[in-house]
């Protein structure tokens, strides 16, 4: 079946039986009966602009009629450029996402094979590490060549960006999916950037690891009383701990059942779509997995200390490994 058979396949499963399609498409197209019936019939074909009018018509999603034709699904694709202003509009074009999952009552979904980057804006020393390795070492941003990290090479507007997205975060109801491994991409850029001279001195690389040691025993409390927020007996925050390798950060965000689904693409850039059939099935893996992992949030207070102790370990090693480099 070619793609005039599928499209008028579709109309007609999809167009209420009470209209007709036939008298509808003559009036749109300023075209005889006769003309209509012979697009239908397949025997003459539907232009480009003929089949966008009739998609615009009858509210037709064209991401449902391409997967319906097993062509393709359609995503957004958000990215970072190298532009010394890449970083702050990319952060300012997030902010309002998570907040609107919030002020509609949405939850956050979020698979993570790296710490969610969400966490690591509670810290302003390892926010500005963090954005500074991704400039640095992901963008070959043109503007830190040369440079080793300071906490003033981070502009004033992305420190003010930052804080406002973890706040935003701590205020939405999420829930986590973590493995053993998901610390390491940031431990490893850590002792990356001490192995290749790239901080001052060896106590201000110790600095860094000591907020991301910071960073996770405030998530063990975040964890302990299954909420992001201070002083706070609001439950928002579920965590688990799987067993099974995750192999990609994929966020979906559910507000009422109108589902989102970002899949991170090229470390920091993501892929967004809201089509039904991609974040069913993204739904029906994230299940999947939490069936497979062990709740480590509220009550599980003997799996929540066994998963943060191989965390501190793993901190500690990367303590050890910092302190026999030469600077």
């Amino acid at each position: 079946m070619n793609f005039q058979e599928q499209f008028v396949q579709y109309l007609k499963d999809h167009v209420p039986n009470h209209v007709s399609i036939a008298d509808e498409i003559a009036e749109l197209l300023s075209v005889s009966k006769d003309s209509a019936y012979r697009r239908l019939r397949n025997d003459t074909p539907f232009t480009l602009d003929e089949a966008v009018n009739v998609c615009e018509h009858f509210k037709i999603d064209t991401a449902d009629l391409f997967r319906t034709s097993g062509s393709s699904i359609n995503f957004k694709y958000n990215k970072l450029y190298d532009e010394k202003d890449s970083f702050l509009s990319y952060m300012k074009q997030l902010l309002p996402v998570i907040q609107g999952v919030h002020a509609k009552g949405g939850k956050i979904i979020y698979a993570a094979e790296d710490v969610p980057l969400f966490h690591h804006f509670a810290f302003e020393r390892l926010a500005s590490f963090k954005i500074f390795y991704w400039s640095k070492a992901v963008l070959n941003s043109d503007q830190y060549l040369g440079q080793k990290f300071e906490d003033n090479l981070i502009h004033p507007d992305i420190r003010d960006i930052v804080k406002k997205l973890h706040q935003a975060y701590n205020e939405v109801e999420s829930v986590e999916i973590w493995t053993e491994e998901s610390i390491n991409s940031t431990l490893r850029q850590i002792l990356y950037f001490a192995e290749s001279g790239q901080f001052n001195s060896k106590e201000q690389a110790h600095e860094v690891l000591e907020d991301f040691h910071q960073m996770t025993k405030g998530l063990q409390v975040k964890a302990e009383k299954s909420s992001k927020l201070p002083e706070s007996s609001i439950s928002n925050f579920t965590m688990y701990n799987s067993e099974v390798l995750i192999g990609n950060n994929c966020i979906m965000l559910d507000i009422n059942g109108n589902k989102n689904v970002f899949i991170s693409h090229n470390t920091f850039n993501s892929m967004r779509t809201s089509d039904e059939g991609f974040c069913e099935e993204t739904e029906n893996w994230i299940q999947n997995l939490i069936r497979k992992s062990t709740l480590i949030s509220d009550v599980s207070e003997k799996h929540r200390f066994q998963f943060f102790k191989k965390m501190y370990d793993s901190i500690q090693h990367t303590a050890e490994q910092i302190d026999k480099l030469e600077f």
